[in-house]
């Protein structure tokens, strides 16, 4: 019986290993790219001492050890990071990051098997970094305050647990779907009774009523179903927020506390560096402009980019002034509605150019209105993801300043 298992056995390997011959492996890659550096690094992060760090193990039959102080480290940032030994552009660095409910896998590659922004940007010759966002992915999370909540809680203070427990946000699956593809009919269903149509079906509710033709998405829809995948909680919530004195709101959440600062620390270890956020962290790149500001270091942002994310000057603490020097391009889809706020900004920002303050170029870029049609929310996914890479590509060799050159 061993030897016929044996046989089996060798005789799937060898029909396996003559299958990959025959068929060579998917190639995600649009070409070969030499590289001059890569690696991985973490940026910022504190110290914590808790007696919360984990749940303890107790054997059977003993009673629970009392706790034990302990010291963790909570709130850095990992760092992912590709140099070409080629470069072109204006030479600095391009720090990428990621929006809500994701980590920075969704900048590597497609759900389909295709090149992502940050493998193109390397190939395009741009040094760029990938950042998990604190408290995301690699980053890792506080887990001590979910001990610590389990803890009161098995102690009888229920007030005490809720107080401690955060209030982890996520996209869900059909969440998604209707935030960025395509809609739930009929109006008032859910996802167990209601049916998930695209945007341009037949039956789609909003066609019609916009100026552009309504047409299904560039995302890749044959593969829905692996980019859900990559949806996690926000775990940052397990961290603490902070106050900024010059914003308004002066509360600040995990989100807005903790990734700007690291940041801001990233922009400086690199003497500079163009800051493309998306969504979720829109807002972070302009916290991440104040801090810098903060710092006396406001002049190494060389350009920043908010894909359809937060612009607001008041909640982050700045004014028009302080892109001056900056260029700043707010870049939307297709699907999503112009944000009144992302237009006040580089109003703003515009509005000292005419009165000939500042020097630095200032856009907001409706690629609806330029005939880029389908462009969803998740545009470093769609289709058509490497033409949007080459239009900020072509806006920062246009508008941010080169870099010295390396000696």
């Amino acid at each position: 019986m061993r030897m016929r298992t044996a046989t089996a056995l060798g005789f799937v390997i060898a029909t396996y290993g003559l299958a990959a011959d025959a068929q060579p492996p998917h190639r995600f890659m649009g070409g070969p790219v030499t590289l001059e550096d890569q690696g991985s690094f973490f940026v910022g992060g504190v110290t914590k001492v808790t007696e919360y760090a984990s749940t303890p193990v107790t054997p059977p039959g003993q009673p629970p050890p009392g706790p034990t102080p302990q010291q963790i480290t909570i709130g850095q940032m990992y760092v992912q990071f590709e140099i070409p030994a080629h470069r072109s552009g204006p030479g600095w660095p391009v720090i990428m990051v990621h929006g809500s409910t994701h980590t920075g896998a969704a900048l590597e590659s497609t759900p389909d098997g295709r090149e992502g922004w940050y493998p193109y940007f390397v190939r395009r010759g741009i040094p760029t970094y990938v950042v998990d966002q604190s408290g995301r992915g690699r980053s890792g999370f506080d887990q001590s305050v979910l001990h610590e909540a389990q803890a009161r809680l098995a102690a009888g203070d229920s007030a005490g647990a809720a107080e401690l427990l955060p209030a982890m946000q996520r996209i869900t699956n059909n969440g998604a779907w209707t935030a960025w593809f395509g809609h739930l009919i009929p109006a008032g269903s859910n996802v167990t009774n209601g049916r998930l149509i695209l945007h341009g079906a037949s039956d789609d509710p909003e066609l019609g009523t916009a100026p552009q033709p309504h047409v299904a998405p560039q995302f890749p829809m044959e593969a829905v179903a692996e980019y859900y995948k990559q949806l996690v909680p926000n775990a940052e919530a397990t961290l603490p927020g902070s106050t900024c004195m010059t914003c308004t709101p002066q509360a600040l959440t995990p989100a807005n506390t903790w990734t700007p600062q690291n940041l801001a620390t990233l922009v400086e270890m690199l003497g500079g560096a163009i800051v493309a956020t998306h969504s979720q962290s829109g807002i972070m790149g302009h916290h991440m402009l104040r801090i810098l500001k903060e710092r006396g270091h406001l002049s190494l942002v060389k350009g920043l980019i908010t894909v359809e994310g937060g612009c607001s000057l008041p909640q982050s603490g700045l004014t028009a002034a302080d892109f001056d020097t900056n260029p700043y391009l707010a870049l939307k889809g297709d699907y999503t509605a112009t944000s009144a706020q992302c237009q006040e900004t580089v109003d703003a920002i515009n509005a000292r150019r005419a009165d000939k303050l500042g020097t630095a170029h200032a856009e907001y870029v409706k690629l609806d209105e330029i005939g880029m049609l389908g462009v969803t929310h998740m545009m470093m996914l769609d289709k058509n993801n490497l033409e949007i890479a080459d239009l900020m590509i072509d806006w920062v060799g246009r508008h941010v300043d080169k870099a010295p050159r390396r000696r």
